[in-house]
């Protein structure tokens, strides 16, 4: 794994924990009100699944970061009601994703973890 493309997606984390952290902080002081702007939260997993994927150093690590991802989108549809669409009108969507998922792992030419591991270690 390159160097750095580690640091670039430890910077991103970090700045997402440090934001989220300490708005919080300043709020729970009485300092800032965060009020509405809270709602944005899944940004910070859209943000973590941008840099997973741009970091991965397998199929894995990308298709978690997909994952986070399209978590991310799925709250900030449901929370802004984009396209009247709600939580309660989308959680399926996540039992289809999931299903998806795991057909997608099963079909031949998907690597194994173990064979990941192989391929990591030159053998």
């Amino acid at each position: 794994m390159d160097a750095r493309k580690t640091f670039s997606a430890h910077i991103v984390i970090g700045s997402f924990l440090l934001l989220a952290g300490g708005s919080l902080l300043l709020e729970n002081f009485g300092l800032i009100d965060i009020g509405p702007l809270w709602r944005f939260w899944p940004l910070i997993l859209i943000g973590l699944g941008i840099a997973k994927i741009s970091d991965a150093a397998s199929r894995r690590e990308q298709g978690a970061g997909v994952w986070l991802l399209l978590l991310g989108l799925w709250f900030m549809v449901s929370i802004f009601q984009i396209g009247g669409l709600t939580f309660g009108d989308t959680w399926p969507a996540i039992l289809i994703a999931l299903g998806a998922s795991m057909i997608w792992k099963s079909l031949p030419g998907f690597p194994t973890l173990h064979q990941e591991k192989e391929h990591a270690h030159g053998a």
